[in-house]
């Protein structure tokens, strides 16, 4: 496949930026009050809640930066990829797992401090076959494709045009930052770098969709065992 041109004008800018993120923000937050007061009380059921709230945020902030830029769904990254970039893909999310757990690992040592930061998605997965299919569904399939399609097709996207350090490098930051603090910052910039970077290569948004999707379903798995 012949990569599109980062400079192309159909591609998305900052005007998509602004509008995908703030979108993105309002829609994350609507979620976490339904989570309040839809769940009150029922951590499992919070956790479930909880599990969609980066597919619903990030299919939202997907769709209004879409509307600012309606071009070809090209330009955004939504074409096919070759089948080995799949296979890579998948490797590197088994690889992005294994430093997510030595961060998280050696924030511990150097805080003192056990994460919790994603301890009410703990809940959903533990709870029973019901929630755990559902907080799968949510965390590890939708989630997946709505951050993507923002955080790589619009924004990384956008600023791929600027060179791999803010394509790759500031996009990561940014998909950091959308996380929260603590260790759940780093990680989720550790994987923006890797996902950021595979986009920058393939041009295809979907071998992103991927790793993404591995790495998040690997540790659905890692928290109903352990």
């Amino acid at each position: 496949m012949v990569l599109d041109n980062w400079q192309s004008p159909g591609r998305p800018g900052w005007a998509s930026i602004g509008v995908g993120l703030a979108t993105f923000a309002i829609a994350l937050s609507i979620v976490a009050l339904a989570m309040g007061y839809l769940a009150d009380g029922l951590p499992i059921w919070q956790g479930v809640i909880g599990s969609y709230g980066g597919a619903i945020a990030g299919l939202c902030g997907f769709a209004a930066a879409y509307a600012v830029r309606r071009t070809p769904s090209d330009q955004f990254g939504i074409v096919a990829s070759r089948l080995l970039w799949y296979a890579i893909a998948a490797g590197l999310a088994i690889a992005a797992y294994g430093l997510s757990l030595l961060i998280i690992d050696l924030n511990a040592v150097v805080t003192g401090q056990v994460d919790q930061s994603q301890a009410v998605l703990h809940e959903a997965v533990r709870g029973g076959a019901v929630p755990f299919l559902l907080a799968v569904l949510g965390g590890a399939i939708l989630t997946p494709l709505g951050e993507e399609l923002l955080f790589r097709g619009v924004i990384a996207n956008a600023l791929n045009k600027y060179g791999v350090w803010a394509g790759v490098g500031l996009s990561s930051v940014i998909f950091g930052l959308a996380h929260g603090t603590g260790v759940i910052l780093w990680v989720a910039i550790m994987v923006g770098l890797i996902s950021g970077a595979l986009f920058r290569k393939t041009g295809s948004v979907w071998p992103s969709v991927l790793l993404h999707a591995v790495y998040n379903g690997l540790h659905s798995v890692e928290w109903l065992i352990f």
